[in-house]
């Protein structure tokens, strides 16, 4: 059957864009549909590709401004919506663990809306027809599943540096989710984003990705359980040597962006108590490796081999400097004379002799 910009099928929904422009660089459409029908989503793929699409990103919504799709301005009305999935630079399609799944077409989730950034303007003639297919099943599952947000509002960086950091952390306060897969966005400065749980005094890695990479939700290497009274943080490292300018968090591809995507499942009802996201900026350490900047490994051997480099100019510096003091090592000129038999050496100065004396006698050796 079909809905306001879909196609509904026996257990997916396509949600297309209806052939828009793309007249400039860095806009934003969206394109809604109703859902009619208590449907529970088991998995998302894109139907985009990243040389025309930058980013998707999936709303839940209640309701929206518009039934037609829109450009600009926010996504759900009144900004009463849930972030569902998000996908970038060509992404494979994601499931969920079985017996897991969000309800929608209640009175949470009524409709989906896909925003999708375009980061490049298109030919005129151009008709951009992508979007999304979401998976459902119409039978209840046991867990829901939600996303927890970590992203910077506002920070800058400057240029020519390689260890840049912004640093996110919120204490845990409501019923307990179970983190299973993980995913980051960042743009051109973006080297790594990595998340911790702290429980207990305790620190777990939940997930670590250069945001560079095919930009998917990636399965954590377990289950981790957060719960009240626990602390989750994240942190994205930045390089800035490709740039001469100052570059500051915000929405273009000429900014910066630091998203950290966990995705979650708890007991069905409870999911609508769980916190949403985390735009509080600290500075942390963590344990055993707060001096270390990813970087240094990234880039494997850059650090001992630019060592290396400066010990051989030290060494070759002073074994130069040590030869040349002393006469017999480092001789002077030697003055030659070319006979029938070829090149005749006719002396070497001596140490003592001054300028002139070396002068007369290489005149004199000319006739």
């Amino acid at each position: 059957s079909s809905g306001i910009n879909a196609e509904y099928g026996d257990d997916n929904i396509e949600i297309r864009m209806p052939g828009i422009q793309v007249p400039k660089d860095d806009i934003y459409w969206h394109v809604p549909t109703e859902v009619n029908d208590t449907v529970f989503i088991t998995g998302y793929r894109a139907a985009a590709k990243s040389s025309v699409v930058h980013h998707i990103l999936l709303y839940g919504c209640p309701d929206i401004p518009s039934q037609d799709p829109w450009l600009g301005g926010g996504t759900c009305k009144d900004g009463e919506g849930v972030i569902l999935w998000a996908w970038a630079l060509d992404a494979p399609e994601f499931t969920f663990p079985a017996n897991v799944s969000i309800e929608a077409g209640n009175k949470r989730i009524r409709y989906l809306v896909a925003q999708l950034h375009y980061k490049v303007a298109q030919p005129a003639d151009y008709k951009d027809t992508s979007g999304v297919d979401v998976f459902f099943t119409t039978s209840p599952t046991h867990y829901s599943a939600g996303i927890y947000l970590f992203m910077a509002l506002e920070g800058s960086f400057p240029p020519g540096r390689k260890d840049i950091h912004l640093d996110l952390a919120c204490n845990y306060t409501t019923p307990a989710m179970n983190v299973f897969a993980y995913r980051t966005h960042g743009h051109s400065w973006a080297r790594r984003i990595s998340g911790w749980r702290e429980h207990e005094g305790d620190w777990n890695l939940l997930g670590s990705r250069d945001p560079n990479l095919s930009e998917m939700f990636v399965k954590t290497s377990e289950v981790f359980v957060i719960t009240p009274g626990d602390t989750v943080y994240a942190r994205c490292e930045f390089d800035t040597r490709s740039t001469n300018r100052t570059i500051s968090i915000g929405s273009t591809h000429h900014d910066e962006m630091c998203n950290l995507y966990l995705m979650y499942y708890t007991e069905s009802s409870q999911i609508g108590k769980i916190a949403e996201e985390c735009t509080q900026q600290r500075v942390f350490s963590v344990p055993g490796h707060q001096d270390e900047h990813w970087y240094d490994h990234y880039v494997k051997g850059e650090g001992l081999i630019r060592s290396i480099v400066v010990i051989l100019i030290v060494i070759l510096g002073v074994f130069a400097i040590a030869i040349c003091t002393k006469a017999y090592f480092c001789p002077r000129t030697a003055y030659y004379t070319k006979g029938n038999e070829g090149f005749e050496k006719l002396f070497s100065p001596m140490d003592d002799e001054d300028e002139d004396e070396i002068l007369y006698r290489s005149y004199k050796h000319s006739y």
